[in-house]
């Protein structure tokens, strides 16, 4: 109707220009007008089959290719499993060992939910990418489901939607493979990986697995040199030949949580490998320090059993205690180059729960605030470069930071992988182009909901406003519910909360 009637319109993404038009024409024009936009409030969105694709404002692809070169390199997204193995095909090896204790996977709704329902699956299978793409694990047929497609397997059915809100030029290049050792790599190919793994020990690594597992040890940023809390290591001082004796594992394990009965309060705890702030505990009352004691006794027992004549020499056991530093703490994310040089990727604030453990949210990601916060922390993000590129990796890493009574920049945690926030950082001009200011990106939501359902709920703000982007959406076996990962954004910060 509208471009018959009314040639004086022209829609130029979502503006529109009124050209000059008879007096009468305008009368006519300004009336249609008026009901064109009552009827775009209503159902305009249902005239959009799906949402301008986005453009991401640089890539990995470009970001590993910044100084030359052209690395042949396949992502492997995967995260280790602390305790009982989730994938049979994926064993969880007795060389380099992660730490998350029971009781916080337990004492979490949406993570006990995920882990029982990975843990029941017995077929497992991979998504990889190549040339500098993602590459993340999936899940059993069997368990995940989707409703949208017949002709591909549902895990891979979950990922391709996710992918395709992309230009083409910038989607990954997906291969799904059965088990670590289906992955086929070139000549001069490399894995770059988000945790190394003794499964995926025989591909050819970017960076070493071993410098990799160090960067990433919570024991080895206290022992860095750079700006950290003040923090005491307890180390272990038994070797491999004698762990099999029970009685001194029993001493030993004694012995290094009695420190934390000697600590002044407060102070914080940490695990020397763990992921999300798991295996890291806030300790501000006795009543902290009592239940810590008793959570970490079983767990450090678990750390000494685990030392072996492999991975001896890489201090495998240790308790880490620091001083806590109170405030909030953004997340600093970057792109280390081959040569050490850090790149601005984005400085968001995040969201912890009352156990100063990480919520899972990325929040107040305000990109009118991103230049003043990358001069900021640059001081920092130049120490950060020169560590990594002594350990030996390049890639995309993660900071978090406080800053100290002293408006000193500590580092509390280094992530040496893509960082959850990452993502905020490329999706700036894409979001600066619909006028959206501030990004806020949610992880782990379990929604009553499929994606197409989701979908329909939301398609003014996902299809019209493009004001919620889905990073990631996995069905559940029961075809109801979706876990997802999603990133918000409007104007300002009121209205993104």
């Amino acid at each position: 109707f509208l471009p018959e009637a009314l040639p004086g319109l022209a829609d130029r993404s979502n503006s529109f220009i009124l050209k000059p038009l008879p007096g009468s024409d305008r009368n006519l024009l300004l009336y249609a007008w008026i009901i064109y936009c009552n009827l775009r409030r209503s159902s305009s969105v249902n005239m959009l089959s799906k949402p301008v694709p986005i453009v991401l404002d640089t890539t990995l692809r470009d970001l590993y290719t910044c100084e030359g070169g052209d690395e042949d390199i396949t992502l492997v997204f995967v995260v280790p499993a602390a305790e009982e193995e989730l994938f049979y095909c994926f064993p969880n090896g007795d060389f380099r060992n992660y730490e998350a204790t029971k009781g916080e996977l337990l004492s979490m709704q949406r993570a006990s939910l995920i882990r029982k329902e990975l843990s029941r699956s017995k077929r497992r299978s991979y998504e990889t990418t190549k040339n500098k793409r993602p590459i993340s694990t999936s899940d059993n047929v069997e368990e995940f489901r989707v409703l949208n497609s017949k002709s591909r397997r549902p895990h891979q059915a979950d990922a391709y939607p996710v992918f395709d809100q992309l230009t083409p030029l910038q989607r990954p290049e997906l291969t799904f493979v059965e088990k670590p050792s289906d992955i086929k790599l070139g000549q001069d190919s490399r894995v770059a990986v988000i945790c190394p793994l003794d499964c995926l020990s025989l591909l050819p690594h970017l960076v070493d697995p071993e410098a990799h597992y160090e960067a990433l040890s919570k024991r080895g940023l206290a022992l860095s040199g750079l700006p950290t809390p003040d923090s005491e290591i307890v180390d272990t001082v038994l070797g491999p030949a004698q762990i099999p004796d029970h009685e001194l594992v029993d001493f030993e394990t004694q012995r290094m949580t009695s420190r934390i009965r000697a600590r002044q309060l407060p102070f914080v705890v940490k695990m020397p490998q763990s992921t999300s702030s798991r295996g890291t505990f806030v300790v501000r009352t006795e009543a902290d320090r009592a239940d810590v004691i008793r959570t970490l006794k079983p767990e450090t027992k678990r750390m000494l059993n685990q030392i072996n004549s492999l991975n001896a020499h890489m201090s495998p056991c240790s308790l880490i205690l620091q001083s806590l530093i109170p405030g909030e703490a953004v997340a600093l994310s970057l792109f280390i180059t081959k040569s050490g040089r850090p790149i601005f990727i984005a400085c968001c604030s995040q969201l912890f729960d009352a156990n100063g453990r990480w919520s899972g949210s990325f929040c107040d990601c305000d990109y009118r605030e991103e230049e003043t916060l990358r001069v900021q922390y640059a001081d920092t993000a130049a120490k950060l470069g020169a560590h990594m590129y002594k350990m030996g990796y390049w890639g995309p890493m993660g900071a978090d930071i406080m800053t100290d009574a002293d408006g000193r920049q500590v580092v509390i945690d280094l992530n040496v992988r893509p960082m959850g926030s990452h993502s905020l950082g490329p999706l700036r001009g894409h979001f600066a182009r619909l006028g959206l200011n501030v990004a806020t990106t949610l992880s782990c939501l379990m929604l009553r909901l499929t994606r197409e359902e989701f979908r329909e709920e939301l398609k003014e703000e996902l299809l019209h406003l493009g004001s919620i982007l889905v990073n990631a959406w996995i069905h559940m076996k029961d075809g109801k519910t979706g876990i997802a990962r999603v990133t918000l954004a409007a104007k300002d910060k009121k209205k993104t909360r």
